[in-house]
């Protein structure tokens, strides 16, 4: 049974990016998982070069996995980049911004994205998440709403050819900056303008939980459009990114609207251990344990609804 969960990097680890990523890598294998979603460097951006890219697939691939999903980068992420010993708004790296109305920022940020997208054709990846930062303020006006698309509009029509080329989609993640009916709008625009082999919706159930308690209507709506998940569970109140069960979510209810979908599994765990004091070994083996059940009742639900 195919099993997938997001692989983290643990800045703690004095080699993080290689000794301690190729680590988790093996003991997610270990633990039983099949597939990983590629997040180190999702918030950031940092440039990833033609060697780190070629080693990267490598240590994926020597682990015995593959790639379901790697999270890619808008540019607009706040991460500190720039060391300095005070916190602030100038250590902030958020030059590459495919939102931006200046053109050289705008166009820095379709360049990350190509990048990203480079990074999951190594892989075999079919999709890179992306989050498109939206807000409450982009339909309160037509000005709002032209100022919020048309940069929007041309960075997806320039990075359209490419992504085609590799064969490798767009997966809009389902966000906390905005309501959940201005995400509906969002994805009405976007899937109004480009077709499926492009982009698609990447469901982070936590964050929808958070936007539209009790209801899905993202799947009701785009799920034929589903193409990524980030599973994970939360109270209520707080992006607490847990393993499903340890939570509030009503499982039963999300499997059942993700079975209904075309979605191809595995489920995507979106779960870091930093939420659990106990070793990464036995984190991921409990959590391997929470993914079968999880992929056995998309299983059963698939199963009702054929017969």
């Amino acid at each position: 049974m195919d099993t997938c969960i997001t692989v983290w990097h643990w800045p703690h680890q004095e080699r993080w990016y290689d000794e301690g990523i190729r680590n988790s890598l093996t003991l997610i294998k270990e633990a039983g998982f099949t597939h990983i979603n590629w997040n180190p460097d999702s918030g950031s951006s940092y440039w990833l070069a033609d060697a780190e890219i070629e080693f990267t697939s490598k240590i994926v691939a020597d682990a015995g996995l593959k790639v379901h999903s790697v999270h890619g980068s808008n540019g607009r992420n706040p991460i500190t980049e720039i060391g300095h010993k005070n916190h602030g708004p100038f250590a902030m790296e958020m030059r590459k911004d495919l939102l931006s109305p200046h053109e050289w920022q705008r166009r820095s940020g379709v360049e990350l994205l190509r990048n990203r997208i480079d990074l999951a054709a190594a892989f075999q990846s079919p999709n890179v998440v992306l989050h498109i930062d939206i807000t409450d303020n982009v339909f309160r006006s037509e000005a709002a709403e032209q100022e919020f698309f048309d940069p929007l509009f041309q960075s997806l029509d320039e990075i359209r050819p490419y992504c085609i080329e590799k064969g490798v989609q767009i997966a809009a993640e389902t966000l906390l900056c905005a309501n959940a009916q201005n995400f509906l709008n969002l994805y009405d625009r976007l899937f109004a303008r480009y077709g499926k082999e492009f982009i698609g919706v990447c469901f982070d159930c936590g964050h929808w939980e958070l936007i539209e308690p009790g209801k899905l209507t993202v799947l009701e709506r785009f799920g034929d459009r589903l193409i990524a998940t980030h599973i994970h569970d939360n109270f209520g109140a707080m992006d607490d990114h847990l393993l499903p069960f340890d939570g509030r979510l009503d499982w039963h209810t999300i499997i059942s609207a993700i079975a209904a979908t075309p979605y191809q599994t595995p489920l995507n765990f979106e779960t870091p251990m930093d939420r659990y004091g106990i070793p990464e070994s036995a984190y991921y083996r409990r959590a391997h344990r929470v993914a079968v059940r999880l992929e056995e009742m998309v299983a059963e639900a698939r199963a009702r609804n054929s017969a």
